[in-house]
């Protein structure tokens, strides 16, 4: 069998279960980097010089390392497929390739005070429904997962979100206690919803554009509006989530595993990548260290001289 043709098939298995983000990513990531040097091979003839000779090719272009494993997952979802399928019972030589070390850990660098500013620049927003989606990424939600929102995922008896696995890059079925912040914007929503549906039973998205009265497709330019009138620094909308984790994690010290809720993680070493390790913390660990050591020794000598 050739690659595209193993393609297609994996094409159409992804395409019901994983998020459209996934799926419009990695079929990039095919028809862009992969089908122009193997899609007309046949998949069970490569062997591993043809992979590492990609992947230094890939290299060569500078793409980076994170970006050439994202590909190569790809590659190794055609691997699993064969093999599921009986297709394939030799070496998957995709193990073999290597890949330059990269650093995976989110380095958000920004100084405290500048992280509460773009903070309190979402809070006083002043333009509605913008404000309102934005403080919902504060809360540790991705954009698709505020922008796709819709009332049969929320609970406001039980106060409670849900966010069904297609929904949300965990590929599990979520939940989330609504804070009161939220209860308060989603009440307000409602009770919009509530006139224009004539219905105690409405449905539909929560923040729907008042222009054309469907989903968002994208919240960019109210983004950049909410910097220029803060006066802070272009970041992209993705990194409210960044900061957030990183403000909960190394300045109100909440813990990993509550932070890792909070952001839908599927497993904890994800949410890990945001500790920023303090060069000062270091030093006082070792200062510590000594310091027993030295009262040790002390004591001891005291003790001697005793006698």
């Amino acid at each position: 069998m050739k690659v595209y043709e193993i393609y297609k098939y994996y094409e159409n298995f992804k395409r019901p279960i994983v998020s459209v983000r996934t799926f419009n990513s990695n079929k990039s990531n095919y028809y862009t980097h992969i089908h122009p040097v193997f899609g007309d091979k046949e998949f069970f003839q490569l062997k591993y010089i043809d992979y590492q000779n990609f992947v230094n090719n890939l290299l060569s272009i500078n793409l980076k390392p994170k970006t050439i494993k994202n590909i190569l997952i790809v590659l190794q979802g055609l691997y699993k497929l064969a093999k599921k399928n009986d297709w394939y019972t030799g070496e998957n030589y995709l193990s073999f390739v290597e890949l330059p070390r990269f650093d995976n850990r989110r380095y958000f660098t920004l100084d405290v005070a500048i992280q509460k500013a773009y903070i309190k620049a979402i809070l006083d927003f002043k333009e509605f429904i913008y404000k309102d989606i934005f403080i919902f990424l504060l809360h540790g939600r991705r954009l698709n997962e505020v922008l796709g929102l819709k009332w049969e995922q929320i609970d406001l008896t039980s106060e409670i979100m849900y966010l069904p696995y297609m929904q949300n890059k965990a590929r599990k079925n979520l939940s989330f206690k609504l804070t009161e912040t939220q209860l308060k914007i989603l009440r307000l929503h409602y009770a919009i919803a509530y006139d224009r549906q004539c219905t105690p039973f409405v449905s539909g998205y929560v923040f729907v554009n008042p222009q054309t009265m469907t989903r968002f497709n994208h919240v960019k330019n109210a983004w950049n509006r909410l910097l220029d009138n803060a006066g802070l620094p272009r970041m992209r909308i993705h990194d409210v989530r960044h900061l957030v984790a990183t403000y909960l994690i190394n300045n109100l010290k909440i813990s990993i595993e509550i932070v890792s809720h909070l952001l839908g993680h599927s497993d904890i070493k994800i949410t890990q990548r945001y500790i920023n390790p303090e060069p000062a913390n270091a030093k006082k660990a070792m200062d510590q260290l000594l310091g027993s050591v030295n009262l040790f020794d002390n004591l001891a000598l005291g003790n001697r001289c005793s006698k």
